[in-house]
């Protein structure tokens, strides 16, 4: 039994490792074989690279026709089509601007494609005028063009003699809003010839769309804003102002009243001068000149005497507040 001789179940492990060695080797042999650089393997891949690199052409050409297609075809329906043409311009401004220099600053005329017009360029060509605050440029097609401008109100006139500037003058004439903006006057209207006159001996040469910057002009035109707050409906209007000094101002109204203002206490002076005007009118009494730049006893004089003259009767209570007594001795005199 000890010397029969085993019989493997398995085949050798050895040999079936050289087996698979023996196909590996073969593979690789047939890997190494095969020629990368052959004249077919470079025609091929030639041909595969020409035609990608055609058919990005084909695609890029392709799109560039259809752009300029797309193009072509919009420029034919809107910029070449005589159609859109301007044939009408509506201009609304509540100034002294017409449709005639409205479309002059713009480079706007009659006829041109409404199309090509550039509303941006339009508004800061228009925005550049002096005397223009707001505007809104639309266009509706087929040939309507609307511009619509909120001008600058002017308030006064400027006057400097030193400067040359004169008011009420196309030529010389500057005219400011309430805001201290200056701007040139382009047209002399009927309500422009209205307007007070703020007078000074010492500013700056005014130029288009400058802002005030003396002092005393400044206080004038708050003055005058707030004048016609207070008097303006009972028709009482400042008709000049003049800068007497660095610390008053001289106030003409339209009844020939002269009113003296401090320059640092113009809230003040237009309260006591709203009581003045008050009692006087009711007394019936006509105001020459008021100072009011003392705060008490302030000095008035009157243009003509009182009609009738009060005699004051004894033994009555006084029942009146102290700025009523003030304002009572003021116009009698006292």
């Amino acid at each position: 039994m000890r010397n029969k001789k085993r019989i493997r179940l398995f085949p050798d492990r050895h040999f079936r490792n050289r087996r698979v060695k023996a196909r590996q080797n073969r593979f690789e042999l047939h890997q190494l074989d095969v020629k990368l650089n052959s004249r077919r393997g470079q025609r091929v891949r030639q041909c595969r690279r020409q035609a990608a690199v055609i058919k990005v052409v084909a695609i890029v050409l392709t799109l560039i026709t259809a752009s300029a297609a797309v193009r072509w075809a919009y420029r034919q329906a809107f910029y070449e089509n005589s159609e859109f043409r301007l044939d009408r311009l509506l201009v609304e401004t509540d100034g002294v601007l017409s449709e005639a220099d409205v479309a002059l600053a713009a480079d706007v005329e009659m006829g041109m494609n409404l199309m090509t017009i550039d509303l941006k360029s339009v508004r800061s060509q228009l925005s550049a005028l002096p005397m223009v605050h707001k505007v809104e440029v639309s266009r509706e097609l087929p040939d309507l063009l609307q511009i619509t401008i909120q001008e600058r109100q002017p308030l006064a006139w400027l006057s400097c003699p030193t400067q040359g500037v004169v008011p009420r003058s196309e030529i010389q004439g500057y005219l400011v809003d309430q805001n201290g903006e200056v701007f040139r006057c382009e047209k002399l209207l009927q309500r422009y010839l209205d307007l007070p006159v703020i007078e000074t001996q010492e500013m700056p040469k005014p130029t288009d769309g400058s802002q005030v910057e003396s002092k005393p002009v400044k206080a004038a035109i708050r003055l005058i804003r707030e004048s016609d707050r207070l008097f303006g409906a009972d028709g009482l209007r400042v008709t000049e102002v003049r800068v007497r000094n660095v610390y008053s101002l001289q106030c003409n109204y339209n009844n020939l009243m002269q009113v003296i203002f401090s320059l640092k206490d113009i809230d003040r002076g237009l309260q006591d001068l709203r009581w003045i005007v008050t009692h006087a009118h009711s007394a019936g009494q006509q105001l020459a000149t008021v100072n009011v730049i003392p705060s008490k006893n302030i000095p008035v004089t009157f243009s003509t005497p009182p009609a009738i003259q009060a005699t004051p009767v004894e033994g009555l209570p006084e029942t009146l507040s102290p700025m009523d007594r003030q304002v009572r001795s003021i116009l009698n005199g006292g």
